[in-house]
């Protein structure tokens, strides 16, 4: 009777104490061992989808060009046995995982030709997996070449995104072959260890990027437009306007005190999505009647972006203090006439701050504001900032009539200050200023000498003349200064 109950039992558990067919095993898609499923197997025990990621995108990738442009799909998860040896419902988990996993990245490019390919990595606790699938015909040699070349691109996205706090490293994805990619798109949705959510849609061709992203810390969306290429600087005067407009940024984040890493994040798409500008085949009509003229334009081209802080009430008692930060920054040109000989050209900036937030008494950091009076002794601070610049250039048969650049910037500041719950003191400083400023003197004596030797704008009092005229036309939102 005993050795009845022991082969009874000795079939029924394994010895790990489980049902037969119930312990846990890893499954994979397929049993192709290359390097990528080498790597996929390494980091399926890592618990952050950093790790997870790390080197699968561009593992992803190189093997895709490996194998001449062969859509394939790879993936491991834990099963029970049993299910493991079930054909369709290990199937049906690696479809689910695939598209409905907690964390999925998606990289999709388009070919000049008209193909996509669609690079994809998802991860879940239980699963690891990547997707690469083309759709529109086999990829030419140049094409896979081309493809092969943004895998850092990729990488670097994922690793940022994924990174502690999230960080955008897009930059290099707006540098692909435009003679023979039409676009790229990256898609991402993660989930944190604490079950936070960000998301992120980012895409880019000859004519346009855009970049959208929301989050725990708030959101982010610029757009920049390119299909007015007339309008861009050289590489010099790109780099001026793009250092101006960062300065500015941290400017109205030490202002409205935003969450540095949201800002920074801001900056860096920023940054990206004006740099690398795609090279036509062949360069734009000229937009000005003289070359000296570009310097009353930013040479960037146009933009909207935005950037709003998740809102959070900190004081318990007073939840209608809320601490934020909201900023909007813009450019646009409008170009009229049909020639060179008879044109007006306007360029508008403008900018604007909403911010409010709580600060200790001296300035320092926020306390700890609870329920009780000793907690109630700090600062309350709404910002309210506005500003914009105009610049305009006309052209009348040939002959400039116009250049000139007008801006305002306004800044409101209201302060209320407590102390053991009430408030004690209110103060409301606004500031404002304006300028127009003309420069058709100073450009008609630069195109004179442009004429007479092409040496002749290197002077140094001319080369600085046009150097400030190009500073004074970036947008300033500190009053202040305009007036100095």
């Amino acid at each position: 009777m005993g050795n009845d109950v022991s082969d009874t039992l000795a079939n029924t558990y394994s010895r790990h104490g489980q049902f037969p067919g119930q312990e846990t095993v890893r499954a994979w898609e397929s049993d192709s061992q290359t390097e990528l499923s080498k790597t996929l197997d390494a980091n399926f025990n890592s618990l952050s989808t950093a790790k997870r990621f790390n080197g699968i995108g561009t593992g992803l990738i190189a093997q895709f060009v490996k194998g001449g442009g062969a859509g394939f799909s790879q993936s491991v998860m834990y099963a029970s046995a049993d299910r493991a040896q079930n054909a369709g419902e290990i199937k049906a988990d690696q479809s689910l995982l695939h598209s409905k996993a907690d964390n999925l990245v998606s990289l999709s490019i388009k070919t000049a030709s008209g193909k996509t390919v669609t690079f994809s990595l998802s991860s879940q606790s239980e699963g690891l997996g990547v997707q690469a699938t083309v759709d529109g015909g086999t990829l030419s040699d140049s094409e896979l070449e081309a493809v092969g070349k943004l895998g850092s691109a990729f990488q670097a996205s994922v690793d940022g995104l994924t990174a502690t706090p999230p960080k955008l490293d897009l930059s290099q994805l707006t540098q692909f072959d435009s003679r023979l990619l039409a676009s790229v798109d990256l898609s991402v949705k993660l989930k944190t260890l604490d079950g936070q959510g960000l998301s992120l849609a980012f895409h880019a061709d000859t004519q346009s990027r855009t970049t959208r992203l929301s989050g725990a810390l708030g959101q982010l969306d610029l757009a920049v437009d390119l299909q007015n290429s007339a309008i861009l600087g050289d590489a010099k005067q790109q780099a001026k306007a793009l250092k101006s407009y960062l300065a500015q940024f941290e400017r109205a984040q030490e202002r409205g005190n935003a969450k540095p890493e949201l800002m920074a994040m801001f900056k860096d798409a920023f940054s990206a999505m004006n740099a690398s500008y795609p090279q036509g085949a062949s360069l734009p009509q000229a937009l000005t009647r003289n070359p000296t003229d570009q310097n009353m334009q930013t040479g960037l081209a146009d933009f909207k972006a935005s950037l709003k802080q998740a809102s959070e009430s900190t004081n318990p008692m007073r939840p209608s203090e809320v601490d934020g930060f909201a900023y909007e920054v813009s450019q646009k040109t409008r170009v009229g006439g049909t020639s060179t000989l008879d044109r007006s050209i306007s360029q508008v900036q403008q900018s604007s701050l909403s911010a409010s937030f709580h600060k200790g008494l001296r300035g320092e950091k926020a306390p700890a504001l609870d329920g009780s009076a000793e907690s109630q002794n700090y600062l309350y601070v709404q910002v309210q900032d506005k500003a914009s610049s105009l610049a305009t250039l006309g052209y009348k048969d040939g002959m400039l009539t116009d250049a000139s650049v007008s801006q305002e910037a306004s800044q409101n500041t209201r302060t209320q200050k407590y102390v053991m719950g009430k408030r004690v003191d209110e103060t409301f400083v606004p500031a404002q200023a304006s300028v127009k400023r003309d420069y058709l003197v100073l450009l008609e004596y630069a195109a004179k000498e442009s004429e007479k030797s092409e040496d002749a704008l290197e002077t140094s009092s001319l080369k600085d003349a046009l150097a400030n005229l190009q500073a004074s036309v970036i947008l300033q939102e500190d009053p202040s200064a305009l007036v100095r």
